[in-house]
């Protein structure tokens, strides 16, 4: 009998729980985004287009324009004893200007990270193009709770 109850009671209490990620709905923020300027690097400026669209179309009370200047280096951090790079040390910096009304305010972002040499020139661009776009998603929710903090 104890069986049966455990079998009924145990599906019943784990189906029941209404279980919900903490950051499922990470894009909760009241604002729309009229305007967007770049400069710099371009393929850094895509990825943050691209990333930045879903605020454009969003109707609310507060409105921003944002100019945005990015760079991108990809510096020899280390080399071994024939002085061919090992390790290479990238870095994306974003300057953000943020206008609402007459009020302007900015907002800068560096992210780096190290990437080995590898001998597969393709597997290298692929893994830089895979971080690249993780720092860019970092760089826009940080982007994001910055715009919704504006009053």
């Amino acid at each position: 009998m104890k069986k049966y109850i455990y079998i009924i009671l145990v599906p019943l209490l784990l189906l029941s729980c209404d279980y919900k990620p903490i950051y499922s709905k990470k894009s909760n923020y009241n604002f729309m985004i009229q305007k967007i300027d770049f400069s710099g690097d371009s393929e850094i400026n895509n990825l943050i287009d691209k990333k930045l669209k879903k605020y454009q179309n969003k109707k609310s009370e507060k409105k921003f324009s944002i100019f945005a200047l990015s760079s991108y280096k990809k510096i020899a951090q280390s080399k071994n004893l024939s002085g061919k790079t090992t390790n290479y040390l990238v870095t994306i910096n974003v300057s953000f200007e943020i206008k609402k009304g007459n009020e302007v305010k900015k907002f800068i972002t560096k992210e780096e990270f190290l990437i080995k040499n590898f001998s597969n020139k393709f597997e290298e661009n692929n893994l830089e193009k895979i971080k690249k776009e993780n720092l860019i998603d970092l760089i826009i929710s940080r982007l994001e709770v910055q715009l919704s903090q504006i009053e």
